[in-house]
């Protein structure tokens, strides 16, 4: 019942605040899923601003959060079950393009199928790169045999020689097929540019030539598709716009003689699935990429080798509308001290497991603010309401982690308020909030006392047959993908993944 007494009125908060705190209002039981809590946290209310509004001013959570998309991947290592992984990645050798596409125009996807089911069955997502050449004792090139004999060539060096007409071709053909059949999917968190260097990270190899003209149009803010002057770096760009979708016309390439030809051509790219670049030494494919796209994200290999100064400048812009992810760097080279840096200041929102051999605490410190982290930092509304109209709620949100949601990785959080019966456990309202949680930024530098706050004021209907009586305020972020909630960085979560806020009084 509303109790329009100011003096009455701040009595039944404090009571009520008082029952919450020492465990005396109970939820009903049940199977924890969302809108079924078993009880109910401690709500810290505080009746603030006046006695007839309540507020509460929740505590951050210090400790791993297991997120969609975020955080940890995990390897073939002891650590990799330190923590659970939601991204699976596909390993050097599983997923070549020789096996892939072992005719002209026949694909045989049962590879990539088969690795993304088990993600799904875990409940994962999953995250590949196809490989045109391993490298470093793990098999060599990969390239089909009939590409071979329509006339790709294979140099002294084992590596395909990337500058081949043929090669870009028939890669570019395999990549369009992929894309036809895998671009948009929300199980897949991202996929990797390939098709050149090493394990196809973009390493430098023995054909590799530095971009002068590139260089120079860059440094004046001119650079694009035609400031390429060299072979290499006109194989590398059409690599890349492989991927990222392009058009050239006098596109130069070697045919298997050596002699070089002129060609146009299109890719339609893929649009739809978060890529990621890969970074291994190549500055100017990086910058090309990011030139193109800012919506392509990236990836290094070595996390805990390299500073910032030994990486792109770019990765300090990319992380703003793209995810940066990291694997770590094996343990003869990899320094904790550089790792933990690189994650303050370039905002990973994963770091895949590469044998990491170093200390479980510190490992565990490098890791939890990676990725996203939203915390309600307060919550405030009447302490009492009547059925049908609408009872106004504010919150103010932070992202207490590295990195914002990337929505092309698959995620589309959405936040809700839930009201349920005090007195049956029964959820009588579950209302969607519109609020574009992809926004909500982290402090940037990181770490920061003072990350940015984000201001959600609602008016939530009440039906108007809602029975009078108390009901519970309680609040979720879901993720639509899964229909479940992701883990907020606030102390005293339901195991439903709710938040209690306080107690509304319904006449």
């Amino acid at each position: 019942m509303f109790i329009k007494n100011k003096r009455y009125a701040g009595i039944l908060i404090l009571l009520l605040a008082l029952a919450a705190l020492f465990g005396f209002v109970q939820f009903f039981s049940g199977t924890p899923s969302v809108g079924v809590v078993d009880s109910l946290p401690e709500s810290r209310i505080n009746p603030s601003p006046g006695p007839e509004q309540v507020v509460v001013f929740p505590v951050a959570y210090q400790g791993y959060l297991t997120n969609p998309g975020a955080g940890w991947q995990g390897d073939f290592s002891t650590y990799s079950s330190y923590y659970p992984e939601t991204v699976h990645y596909s390993t050097r050798t599983e997923i070549p393009w020789g096996r892939l596409n072992p005719a002209e125009g026949v694909y045989d996807w049962s590879l990539l199928d088969e690795q993304l089911a088990r993600a799904i069955a875990d409940g994962r997502q999953y995250a590949f790169r196809v490989f045109t050449m391993s490298g470093e004792g793990y098999g060599g090139h990969q390239i089909p045999q009939w590409v071979l004999e329509r006339g790709a060539v294979v140099l002294p060096s084992g590596e395909p020689d990337y500058s081949n007409c043929v090669y870009q071709e028939e890669w570019g053909d395999f990549v369009n097929a992929l894309s036809e059949r895998y671009d948009g999917s929300p199980d897949i968190a991202f996929m990797d540019i390939s098709g050149y260097g090493n394990f196809n990270e973009w390493s430098w190899q023995s054909q590799t030539e530095w971009d002068e003209l590139w260089a120079e149009h860059y440094e004046q803010g001119t650079a694009g598709p035609s400031t390429m002057d060299n072979l290499d770096g006109e194989a590398r760009r059409r690599l890349a716009d492989i991927f990222i979708g392009g058009s050239y016309e006098a596109h130069r390439c070697r045919d298997a003689d050596g002699q070089i030809r002129w060609v146009d051509y299109s890719h339609p790219g893929v649009q739809k699935t978060q890529l990621v670049m890969p970074y291994a030494g190549i500055v100017q494919s990086t910058q090309y990429v990011f030139v193109r796209r800012k919506d392509v994200g990236f990836r290094f290999d070595c996390l805990g080798r390299d500073s910032l100064d030994d990486l792109p400048a770019e990765v300090l812009q990319i992380w703003r509308n793209a995810p940066i992810v990291y694997e770590f760097c094996g343990p003869r080279s990899f320094q904790m001290d550089l790792a933990q840096a690189l994650v303050q200041e370039t905002h990973p929102i994963l770091i895949h497991n590469n044998d990491y051999q170093g200390d479980v605490d510190e490992l565990r410190n490098l890791l939890t603010p990676v990725g996203y982290r939203f915390f309600l930092k307060q919550a405030s509304a009447n302490a009492a309401g009547y059925a049908g109209e609408t009872l106004p709620v504010s919150m103010v949100w932070q992202n207490l982690g590295t990195s914002p949601v990337y929505p092309k990785m698959g995620q589309d959080p959405v936040l809700y308020l839930y009201l349920i019966n005090r007195e049956n456990g029964e959820i009588v309202s579950a209302h969607p909030i519109e609020a574009d949680i992809s926004a909500w930024m982290p402090a940037d530098p990181f770490p920061s006392h003072d990350p940015p706050e984000y201001r959600i004021d609602v008016n939530l209907p009440l039906a108007s047959n809602l029975p009078a009586g108390t009901y519970a305020l309680t609040v979720a972020i879901i993720e639509t993908r899964t229909g479940a909630p992701i883990q907020l960085a606030v102390e005293g979560m339901t195991t439903s993944g709710q938040f209690f806020l306080f107690d509304i009084n319904v006449e």
